[in-house]
């Protein structure tokens, strides 16, 4: 919760000498200035660098090596994601990273590299190729959200149940 609250917060850290003295004061803005972030949208093409996105709206500047893990405010530490993919790596504790060729890859905490879903065209059987073409994925491998349809048509993302306890809403008289 601390990281996910130190990629948008505001800190300035000041390092002092034994007796007190400040000796380093670091940035007043971890958020990057205007020109940096101008940079970073011209490198990113203005699109989500996630595998597999190419979200072209509600994009946000997201550091490669957090802050509270000593990430740097620089342009080759920054790229863009949605909000969706913005809320996963923090969510899901995905990392990030970008190859020497510039490919961004994200990895789940015990090491799987996730990909990009190939795509679908729409034609006669759609579910069918998708199929197809994920037959090599393990089905243990899967995950999906759970969505909650509220009062009015809103969804809201339920909140996933936590290891050792049962799945909410299976139970006798759930309504969802």
């Amino acid at each position: 919760m601390l990281e996910r609250l130190g990629c948008d917060g505001l800190i300035r850290a000041l390092l002092t000498d034994p007796d007190g003295n400040p000796l380093h004061l670091g940035r007043r803005r971890r958020q990057p200035g205007q020109r940096l972030r101008d940079a970073v949208y011209l490198r990113d093409q203005g699109c989500c660098q996630y595998p597999g996105c190419g979200h072209t709206r509600w994009l946000h500047l997201h550091h490669l090596t957090w802050r509270g893990r000593g990430g740097d405010t620089d342009i080759d530490r920054l790229l863009l994601l949605c909000s969706s993919h913005h809320r996963a790596v923090h969510d899901d504790d995905i990392s990030l990273g970008r190859d020497a060729d510039g490919t961004v890859t994200a990895r789940t905490v015990d090491g799987r590299v996730l990909v990009g879903a190939p795509p679908v065209l729409p034609g006669p059987e759609p579910a069918g190729i998708l199929a197809r073409a994920t037959r090599h994925v393990d089905a243990a491998a899967i995950r999906t959200r759970v969505w909650m349809v509220m009062a009015g048509g809103r969804r809201r993302r339920a909140s996933s149940p936590r290891q050792g306890s049962p799945a909410r809403g299976t139970g006798p008289g759930t309504r969802w």
